[in-house]
């Protein structure tokens, strides 16, 4: 394999890389709001609205369509927020995990020798 294809597959390699660690930071940030918003929902629902209005979670929109309807009753009703909060991260534990399959798919091939890059 020449040196461009090796380039080329660590690149998409890294791509995923970069999606599953976007999305674990999201996770832990959706984790701290759904605590917050219990003793301050101004905070939780601002913090809400920088995650949505992100440009990369329009890559994810059941993600968003989520904290969209959390954004709706952050103030009314807390406990439906941090619901939704967790139901997100569900969704993003199912994520990683269909990326980490893939990463791996990508890394073993057929045989579980590493032949691109390294895990």
């Amino acid at each position: 394999m020449n040196w461009y294809k090796i380039a080329k597959d660590f690149k998409e390699r890294n791509i995923i890389n970069a999606k599953i660690k976007y999305l674990e930071e999201i996770k832990e940030t959706l984790t701290d709001i759904s605590k917050i918003i219990f003793q301050s929902g101004k905070t939780a629902k601002d913090i809400n609205i920088i995650i949505v209005g992100s440009k990369k979670i329009t890559s994810y929109p059941k993600i968003r369509d989520i904290l969209i309807d959390a954004d709706h009753i952050a103030l009314d009703s807390p406990w439906k927020f941090s619901g939704l909060c967790h139901q997100a991260i569900d969704k993003i534990n199912q994520l990683v995990g269909k990326l980490k399959k893939e990463r791996d798919d990508f890394t073993f091939q057929d045989s579980k020798r590493p032949r691109k890059g390294w895990v």
